[in-house]
């Protein structure tokens, strides 16, 4: 552990080098006018039965085709088709840990070097006990432009590892010296890059833009027990410091509110600027363009996951019972 004015200098440094690389100001002028976001949500509560699933990830075209993938040492993917959760087990998928997709096709890795393919009617396997350097691959997020270009992040538990679907076949794209792992993966439709969170072992995370050949560092967090998230809005990047909520675009930070409670769990999703759905401790919030509230407080502790299948009036968010470890769904609809 580094000593407290060590840690402070480190904290003052990256607050100096970020305002040198990140400048400050309104990141763009053409959604100053987005509706403020409706917050009369109808909400039901799915369960599933498996106290041992840890839902990681979650995608969806359509709130009648969602998709979630769960770490339990066996089969855990589940399908949405508009009614009701179903295990879906045509094939056999250990510890899926991501999952994404473009139109009808669907992706799956999981934490031991392999993916599959979903083509509606079969699954292919694509990649099976892939390694890098003599370690398996274990994957911890998925996105792509198109379904001949997707990229996979995680890590060889010990270098960050960043793989590429070409449309054809996977293959390895950069593997950083850096010990530690990529745990986060977005694409802005905005600036056409990538955005990756880098987590090292000396608890530090660093936020990277990829144009595709260069990693960019965009921001830096000193090590601690918690650090930014990313997430993408209206196709912008997103970022959480600590307790503010910030916009990236054009190498600028446009601040845009901030969650000064001590329950905000610190991940962010949304449809616009002014219509942000909140991750907090103890339920689920929402601002406005104006303030924010919550939309939903549970009564006992939840963990929300960090990722959430969101449509235009429809939102997936999965969580855990701290008490039970029971694996929940919030299925929020806008009537």
């Amino acid at each position: 552990m580094k000593p407290a004015s060590l840690l402070r200098t480190t904290f003052l440094l990256v607050a100096v080098l970020l305002t040198f690389s990140c400048e400050e100001g309104a990141v763009t002028q053409d959604d100053s006018n987005a509706i403020p976001g409706r917050r009369d949500y109808a909400w039901v509560i799915d369960t599933i039965n498996n106290p041992f699933l840890r839902f990681t990830n979650i995608w969806g075209n359509d709130s009648k085709n969602v998709w979630i993938a769960g770490a339990m040492m066996s089969d855990g993917l589940y399908k949405y088709d508009g009614s009701k959760w179903s295990l879906d087990n045509r094939v056999y998928i250990s510890d899926p840990s991501t999952v994404w997709g473009y139109e009808n096709d669907l992706w799956v890795g999981n934490d031991n070097g392999c993916i599959w393919k979903f083509t509606g009617s079969s699954y292919i396997q694509e990649l099976n006990d892939f390694e890098v350097n003599g370690n398996l691959v274990s994957f911890y997020a998925m996105t792509g432009s198109s379904s001949t270009e997707i990229f996979a992040v995680g890590e060889n538990f010990i270098n960050p590892v960043l793989m590429k679907y070409s449309g054809m076949k996977w293959f390895i794209d950069k593997v950083l010296p850096d010990l530690g792992n990529f745990i986060q993966l977005k694409y802005s439709t905005k600036s056409d890059r990538y955005y990756i969170v880098q987590w090292l072992t000396d608890y530090s995370i660093k936020i990277l833009e990829y144009n595709r050949k260069e990693l960019k560092e965009i921001y830096e967090y000193p090590p601690s027990n918690g650090g930014p998230t990313i997430s993408i809005i209206d196709g912008y990047l997103y970022l959480v410091i600590e307790k503010k909520i910030f916009r990236y675009f054009n190498s600028k930070m446009e601040f845009i509110f901030e969650v000064n409670d001590p329950n905000f769990g610190g991940v962010v999703w949304g449809r616009n600027r002014n219509d942000v759905l909140i991750r907090m401790l103890d339920g689920i919030a929402h601002y406005n363009g104006t303030d924010w509230k919550y939309l939903l407080k549970s009564s006992e502790p939840i963990m929300l996951a960090p990722n959430c299948a969101l449509f235009s009036k429809e939102v997936f968010i999965p969580a855990k019972i701290r008490r039970t470890g029971y694996p929940i769904i919030y299925h929020g609809k806008l009537e």
